[in-house]
């Protein structure tokens, strides 16, 4: 009934949604039947003159295609929009995969609009921990306007790192997609030098839809679809006794077998040993829905554009989901010959409901539960459970705003000035409160109020002539200015009694007790930081008969997050092509339309993202102790102490920045039938920022310092091909693959060999490799334990003796002792190569289109299963191995017959994950998307003035090609490992839509 009723819901939206657009096409053509059609074309023309004429290439393109230039030097890859418009998509990043080249994006979780990773041509930090993904994420720039990115500097207060405080969204769910009419990945500097310090990690360059001129367009966007719940092998307590009973027979003693799990001993109670059904409760198909209307038009000295979208998204997992609604509004004004006013607003809230995870939970109370005994898989006994989860209050809202002003004027036939400023806005709220019932009697509540705000300030003069029809030069100055604000107010209370005091206003600071009620235990939080980044650039460009190009960019970038001795950086960029087709001994060529030669060499400084590294010691007002670094109080009394956990900040901190030589060929053949794009590049990041490890008796537990770089180098390519051109029948093919490899090649101080937990760094080696033990099989007896001739001692695992049952594990330094030095740097975290394969199908009004991408050479590490066989050591401790959530009933995926029947309660760890036996090949393709399409003409339509009507239906995801035995190859963790539970697979969604315009 629930579907059925969804369904009506939309279908009388639609149907309003048409009527409305019957309506108003009538209304417009009572309007404009009189018009003179003549003129309104000589105004138009006039208007895209003006534009033209007044548009400034060093940073200005506002929403509107008149404004947009490319570098004909620079690499960039752009997104087919008609296509990703068909898709249920909620966030920009999801749309880039398989489809542009140059881009490895992470999708750990398909939780509805979670914050998920992207890299543009390779990591440029070590990934060691959740706020690196910060530093290592591209600036996504709508409108010319680089939209500001939450800061990491909430994880300074977290004991876990599980989730970044706050709202945990992924930001870019505000953008609706069908207001943007192009996307392009700018990957080296001679594409995206002009965006400065912004680009150090490339950018993704957003257009939206602007203003047109003429009578009024009304625009209609709706689509419904489902995605569907997955298949689980859910198991009960009887398979997990019977998984474990050989284990205990093999190898435990008597202690051992006392301690055998309460809830696994007995078979009779049905709360564990009756049916395993919880997925009813868990699981669900999702229905996902959205519908925008756009109008726009006007004459041409005065035009606009407004639209209005909502969408919504259900989760098929923990009733997760999201909904957003969003309003934008542009307008173009001339008030006289030669100056062009423009004014764009968007806004945008997103609501999301996140999941329910115990680990979630216990990591936003700072507090470990009683582990003792899980969920039942029984949901007779699960619905008490699942009723308790409904009194909690999990509210997660964020509000977003871009406003852009901007003013052009030409004088002269050369000259031309553009003014602009902009404001990029986002608060996020989290109001979340947990029931007695859930938290071992006490209840809880906390309070998070969060603000990214980025001011906008770009003033250029540019000069543009031709002489003797060949030579063309255009020079541009300017100055850039850029505010960027981060604050978050946070405050949490537990220990009490009742379940009525729920939310409390941060900004009542004095009345924190009595709004608490009862809440005993109270910690409040506040973070405020600020980067201000002055910059003065000049660009000299010049071209001879648009056959050679040559550019030269130079920036001067100022930084508050430096010391003053250090805050100023020039950065130069260099790029030139050489359009070969244009040549005489092509120009006439019958099958070479297009050929163009292109290179360029750029450096960009990168910001630092915090003021902790002007130098010094750091003082936060806490006092906390290891593991443990948000104590507010010391016996009730404030108190001021080192940051022993961020490090001491070594003086002297300069500039990190980013070197990129990039060669790039550009061909078409046969009248551009075939079009194909060749990059090479190598992107080496210099004197970045890490912290040495140290002793904790040194009083820190490491040392800030500059000084390690990592180079990133491999090629992309891009082929093309219209296969058959009929009247009727037309048939498009591409393919795209792009490969990374890295290497480290300096860290401070000249060190050469570096441990960070269980990674290790050596300079001259790749950074995304693992660090693992390399397994040979069982000892089965005492026996084969090896025994050293020198000593008579036998062969031991970082001094404890290896026994019947512990692995067998490689002694490369051959000294009878396992440890570190045994370990081998191996597999790799990012693909050799990844891509996409693509075709389009036309015939007549019908349109098909198949995309598949793929990943080689992937390696993963399958945690999850490395975890159900070390059950000994995960089973009721103090810490956050110990959590089952209500997905652990279910059987972990995985090769159990390659997994050897080791002695969990060895002191040496024999399931560690960190070893060969666990690491996997996650090479996979996927069916991505397919689409059927039909575009509906009529006599009525046209005399209507129906421009397009469109009905389409699309199926993503579908299929999944891998030898991976884990759950899905493309979700896993940030750091390649797969956890299972907390690693939701994308589900298979189904979709119908239209695209109404006229």
């Amino acid at each position: 009934m629930k579907y059925l009723y969804f369904l009506l819901q939309r279908g009388i939206c639609l149907f309003a949604a048409f009527l409305l657009s019957v309506l108003t096409i009538q209304a417009q053509n009572v309007l404009f039947k009189n018009k003179d059609t003549t003129a309104n074309n000589a105004d138009s023309a006039l208007f895209a003159n003006i534009v033209v004429t007044a548009r400034d290439s060093a940073g200005f393109i506002p929403n509107n295609e008149l404004f947009l230039r490319r570098a004909v030097s620079g690499a960039y890859s752009s997104l087919d929009i008609d296509e990703v418009k068909k898709l249920p998509y909620v966030s920009i990043d999801q749309m880039l995969i398989g489809r542009v080249t140059g881009v490895d994006v992470r999708t750990p979780t398909a939780e509805p609009g979670k914050r998920n990773s992207v890299f543009i041509r390779g990591t440029s930090s070590l990934l060691l921990k959740n706020s690196d993904l910060f530093y290592a994420q591209p600036i996504y720039v709508v409108d010319g306007v680089p939209l500001i990115q939450e800061h990491a500097f909430a994880y300074d207060i977290q004991r876990f790192d599980f989730n970044r405080m706050g709202t945990e969204t992924n930001l870019l769910t505000s953008l609706d997609i069908n207001d943007i009419e192009s996307i392009e990945v700018l990957k080296d500097f001679g594409a995206s030098a002009r965006y400065g310090p912004n680009a150090a990690n490339g950018i993704i360059n957003i257009t939206t839809k602007g203003a047109r001129v003429g009578k009024m367009r009304v625009s209609v966007n709706a689509y419904a679809g489902l995605s569907l719940k997955p298949s689980v092998d859910v198991v009960n307590g009887k398979y997990e006794s019977d998984f474990r009973l050989p284990f205990y027979e093999k190898y435990a003693n008597e202690t051992q077998w006392r301690n055998f799990p309460r809830y696994l001993a007995d078979s009779s109670q049905p709360r564990y040993f009756g049916p395993a059904n919880w997925d009813d409760l868990f699981y669900r198909n999702g229905l996902s829905e959205g519908i925008q209307a756009s109008v726009s038009g006007g004459t041409p000295f005065a035009n606009f554009r407004f639209s209005l979208g909502q969408s919504g998204q259900q989760g098929v997992a923990d009733k997760t989901g999201l909904q957003r609604y969003d309003v934008n509004f542009g307008i173009n004004i001339v008030p006289v010959r030669n100056l062009v006013f423009s004014t764009f607003i968007g806004v945008a809230t997103v609501k999301r409901k996140r999941n329910e995870f115990i680990r979630d939970r216990a990591g936003d109370e700072d507090y470990l539960f009683n582990y003792d005994a899980p969920l039942s898989p029984n949901k007779a006994y699960l619905q008490q459970y699942y009723t308790d989860l409904e009194n909690t209050l999990n509210r997660n809202k964020n509000n977003s705003a871009r406003i852009i002003a901007n003013a052009q004027y030409s004088f002269g036939s050369h000259w031309s000035w553009n003014t602009r400023f902009a404001i990029d806005y986002g608060q996020n709220f989290r109001d979340y409160f947990v029931p007695t019932a859930l938290s071992e009697g006490n209840s809880y509540v906390s309070n998070y109020d969060g603000l990214n705000k980025r001011l906008v300030l770009d003033n250029s003069l540019r000069y543009e002539n031709t002489f003797s029809d060949k030579h063309h030069l255009e020079i541009t100055l300017g100055q850039y200015g850029q505010w960027d604000k981060w604050r978050y107010d946070y405050g949490r209370a537990y220990k009490g009694k009742s379940d009525y005091v729920k939310i409390y206003e941060p900004a009542n600071i004095d009345n924190h007790q009595q709004q608490f009620g009862n809440l005993r235990l109270m910690f409040n939080a506040k973070d405020y930081t600020q980067s201000n980044l002055a910059s003065f650039y000049a660009n000299v460009g010049y071209n001879y008969a648009q056959k050679y190009f040559v550019s030269l960019y130079v920036r001067r970038d100022g930084t508050s997050y430096l010391p003053t001795e250090n805050r100023w950086l020039i950065s130069p960029t260099l790029a030139a092509s050489w359009k070969i087709s244009q040549e005489d001994f092509l120009k006439e060529s019958s099958w070479i339309s297009n050929l163009n030669l292109r290179a360029s060499y750029g450096r960009v400084g990168r910001l630092a993202m915090d003021e902790l590294y002007k130098g010094g010691p750091v003082y936060n007002v806490d006092a906390g102790w290891n593991g443990v670094p948000n104590m507010s109080t010391y016996n009730g009394f404030p108190a001021i102490n080192a940051a022993y956990g961020t490090g001491y900040i070594a003086p002297g901190t300069s500039w990190a920045y980013v070197e990129q030589l990039n060669g790039g060929l550009d061909i078409a053949l046969f009248h551009d039938r075939v079009r194909a794009s060749l990059d090479v590049y190598a992107k080496t990041d210099r004197n970045l920022i890490l912290k040495i490890p140290t002793l904790e008796e040194e009083g820190y537990t490491g040392i800030v310092k500059s000084g390690m770089a990592i180079r990133n180098y491999g090629y992309e390519l891009a082929i093309d091909a219209d296969v058959v051109q009929g009247k009727k029948f037309q048939w498009s093919t591409g393919i795209s693959v792009y490969t990374n490899q890295n290497k480290l090649i300096a860290l401070p101080d000249g060190i050469k060999d570096l441990v960070i937990d269980n990674r290790r760094f050596l300079v001259g080696k790749p950074v995304d490799r693992y660090w693992l033990l390399l397994n040979e099989g069982i000892y089965n007896s005492d026996d084969e334990v090896p025994v050293n001739p020198a000593t008579g001692k036998k062969m031991s695992y970082q001094g404890v003796t290896l026994q019947k049952g512990d692995p067998k594990w490689t002694d490369l330094d051959k000294n009878y002792d396992i440890n570190d030095k045994d370990r081998v740097m191996k597999g790799r975290l990012s693909p050799a190569a990844m891509g996409g394969f693509s075709n389009s199908f036309h015939y007549g009004n019908l349109d098909l289109t198949v995309l598949l991408n793929y990943s080689f050479g992937r390696k993963v590490i399958n945690e999850v299963l490395a975890n159900r066989f070390d059950f000994v050591n995960r089973e009721g401790i103090d810490d956050p191995k110990a959590i089952k959530e209500i997905t652990w009933w279910s059987k972990v995926e995985g090769d159990y017959n390659k997994v050897p029947q080791y002695n969990p309660w060895s002191a040496v760890y024999a399931y560690q994950p960190d070893q060969t036996l666990f690491l996997e090949d996650a090479s996979y393709v996927k069916l991505r998307a397919l689409t059927i399409a039909y575009n509906l003409h009529s006599a009525w339509m046209k005399k209507s003035g129906v421009d397009n009507l469109r009905i389409y239906a699309t199926g993503n995801n579908l299929l999944t090609w891998t030898r991976y035995k884990g759950g899905d190859p493309e979700a896993v963790s940030y750091t390649g490992y797969d956890e299972g539970y907390y690693n939701w697979a994308a589900p298979r969604t189904f979709t119908l839509g239209f695209n109404f315009q006229f």
